[in-house]
């Protein structure tokens, strides 16, 4: 905590601050969001808990979208901060998708994993989130091949796959040319998280995620790759260098 604080200082309650970071790409008639963020499905006593603000709606109003616009939403992983905006309650309580309209795109090793999680994650995934993807929406999930390093989303949106924070997370590589950005999602969710050795506490497989994220910052660095931060409440990217000694910066 005392190396934390000196990044990002905790509140009384332990807590720190940070945002649920999505990603809106328009390209003629497709829309497409990355990720969605924690949705509204929370009691009173877990809005406290998690100090939840839910942003959304505004922010997609802001740029002339509504969730009926979004034509894709790509979910890096299930975890409730990523994807607990897929389902609303009615007026009924009954869970109805958010962006009626839009196809789902999660890895397939992601989906496996989230409907039989272990005692470790368990927590992390909310199924009232995606309810209606495991009911009659099940037609409108595809199910990405994230065995690979690699995989291919849609065209000219291909992801980086990584295992060490969960299984299957697709971190999705935007842009084309010398104009491209990677979404760091839960792989790199801070600044302060690009040094190799910091990570987060409850990421499944540590050592892992030292050895993706390696990969992920020399490939930032070498191809000129601007970094987005799902987490960073003050800095929402990073480009990264190396200087001539080795060190790495991010600004």
């Amino acid at each position: 905590k005392p190396l934390w604080e000196k990044k990002i200082p905790a509140d009384d309650k332990n807590r720190i601050p940070l945002d649920t970071r999505c990603v809106l790409l328009r390209d003629g008639a497709r829309v497409v969001l990355i990720d969605c963020g924690m949705g509204t499905q929370w009691n009173d006593k877990e809005r406290d808990i998690y100090r939840i603000e839910t942003k959304l709606d505004a922010s997609l109003a802001a740029v002339g979208v509504t969730t009926s616009d979004v034509t894709d939403l790509v979910l890096t992983h299930l975890h409730f901060d990523h994807a607990g905006d897929t389902a609303r309650l009615d007026a009924g309580g009954v869970p109805q998708l958010t962006f009626p309209n839009a196809r789902v795109f999660v890895g397939r090793r992601a989906w496996e994993h989230a409907h039989a999680p272990n005692e470790r994650d368990r927590g992390s995934f909310r199924a009232q989130c995606w309810a209606p993807l495991d009911g009659a929406a099940r037609d409108r999930v595809v199910l990405i091949d994230d065995r690979d390093a690699r995989a291919s989303i849609l065209p000219e949106l291909d992801a980086v796959v990584c295992d060490g924070h969960t299984t299957g997370q697709l971190l999705p590589l935007i842009g084309v040319s010398d104009q491209r950005a990677l979404y760091g999602a839960d792989m790199v969710p801070t600044r302060a998280h690009v040094p190799v050795p910091w990570h987060m506490g409850y990421d499944l497989r540590p050592i892992v995620v030292m050895e993706e994220k390696r990969r992920l910052i020399e490939l930032c660095v070498d191809e000129r790759i601007t970094l987005i931060h799902e987490h960073d409440t003050r800095f929402p990217t990073s480009s990264l260098t190396r200087s001539p000694a080795g060190e790495l910066a991010a600004s």
